[in-house]
């Protein structure tokens, strides 16, 4: 009897070459020619962005098949001769994972996902688990990719609601500079922007559809649907061959890294959304950096808002102390040195910041001026002079408001939702396993 086989795929490129994307597509490729049909899009997984182990975006991927178990077998033998094929086995650090799980047993994978997006799970305890569930996994090398292969197949799929629409380079143009007309992928953007997102970087004028690392991919359109992921790549105007093009089912833009907690509840490479009042001036550090402290009352943390954020910067220099915000980010530490490095933030209330003026006079109205320190005040104008008159308080007008702020879009981590598409994904739903 026919059952849907989960098969997940990590850690088979380098920051030399190759992308994991690339391999599960030519595996799949493989199993479609060997008479298996697909079940579902590939899922394209985006795991913690904080892992030390990742190449670059930390994405595992799932094909998904329908197959009888008697061929579980040659399945395992025809995805692990496409992985030994494609992955860049000769770079350290590669080392790949493979997970064969059945729908049902691929369930039992749900929180070794879940904890993924968040935490740094040990190898043992992924392949334990798959021994325990009776699930076959492969690893190559020093396998670590079956901790990413295990969430991929054990993903949540009502987490997974966005799509990727991925074309990728002939092999001849793998290494070289990217060709694609960026005029026509601002053209997209306007043209799909209820639909797609990411696409461009108005801040920067920069194209955010493609790679900058030499790997087989073009360019990738991410959207709320794969109807208008697929438009919007046919859409670009691509300078140079493209070889083929792919959809993948995404839990990308989703915020589901993001874990609600108290300050010290903190743990080094997780994602926090934290609730905390503003504590220190914000301070300019060279580069453009710029850090701020905020206190929860179980302890205090630094905010920070780092140079590639762009215009964002200009939000946390503008908070004063008394401001009460949600930060989202990565808890990373360095040394004695902590921070959450903010990826967005939340103005929830503003403090009320006034300022001492001298009076207005009640004749004429003008600003008066003051008679030396506790003399009082008088009017250049009127001539009066009020000795028993004190300064006023004034109320400043704030430069930022509150609401949701956001890095600009080259600065944007994958997980991270856009306020683009706030309205269609909802922004402060933090899903838990």
């Amino acid at each position: 009897m026919e059952d849907i086989l989960r098969i997940g795929i990590d850690d088979t490129d380098s920051k030399r070459t190759m992308c994991t994307t690339y391999v599960a597509v030519k595996a799949l490729q493989e199993l479609e020619r060997a008479g298996f049909r697909r079940a579902d899009y590939p899922w394209l997984i985006r795991l913690n962005p904080n892992c030390p182990y990742k190449t670059r975006g930390n994405a595992a991927l799932c094909v998904s098949i329908h197959a009888e178990p008697a061929n579980l077998g040659r399945i395992a033998a025809i995805v692990s001769s496409a992985v030994e094929r494609w992955a860049d086995l000769e770079s350290d650090g590669t080392d790949p994972g493979i997970v064969l799980a059945w729908k049902g047993q691929a369930e039992g994978l749900r929180d070794i996902y879940w904890r993924a997006l968040r935490e740094i799970i040990d190898p043992a305890e992924a392949r334990r688990r798959c021994e325990e569930l009776g699930i076959r996994y492969l690893v190559i090398k020093e396998g670590r990719g079956v901790v990413g292969a295990a969430a991929a197949a054990g993903a949540d799929p009502d987490s997974l609601r966005t799509f990727e629409a991925i074309a990728y380079r002939v092999p001849a143009m793998w290494g070289l500079e990217r060709r694609v007309d960026e005029k026509s992928v601002i053209e997209m953007d306007k043209s799909l922007a209820i639909f797609t997102f990411d696409n461009y970087d108005y801040e920067k004028r920069e194209v955010r559809i493609t790679p900058h690392t030499p790997c087989p991919v073009l360019a990738g359109v991410r959207s709320i649907t794969p109807q208008h992921a697929e438009e919007g790549l046919k859409m670009v105007r691509f300078l140079e061959p493209v070889d083929f093009f792919e959809v993948f089912k995404t839990n990308q833009a989703e915020d589901l890294h993001y874990l609600p907690a108290r300050i010290c509840d903190l743990l080094p490479n997780g994602s926090y959304a934290v609730r905390g009042i503003v504590v220190s001036k914000p301070a300019v550090k060279p580069g453009g950096h710029v850090f701020v402290n905020i206190s929860d009352g179980t302890g205090e943390v630094t905010l920070a808002a780092f140079e590639p954020t762009g215009s964002f910067r200009r939000v946390v220099e503008q908070l004063v102390v008394g401001d009460e915000v949600l930060a989202y980010g990565g808890f990373k530490v360095k040394g004695p040195a902590a921070a959450i490095n903010l990826e967005k933030l939340a103005i929830l209330r503003l403090a009320k910041v006034t300022v001492k003026v001298a009076p207005t006079c009640n004749l004429c109205g003008r600003r008066m001026k003051s008679m030396g320190r506790s003399k009082g005040y008088r009017c250049e104008r009127c001539g009066v002079k009020r000795p028993e008159q004190k300064a006023v308080e004034v109320d400043v007008d704030r430069r930022i408001s509150e609401g949701i702020y956001e890095v600009c879009v080259s600065a944007r981590r994958h997980l991270a939702m856009p306020l683009r598409i706030v309205s269609f994904l909802r922004h402060d739903e933090h899903r838990q396993s």
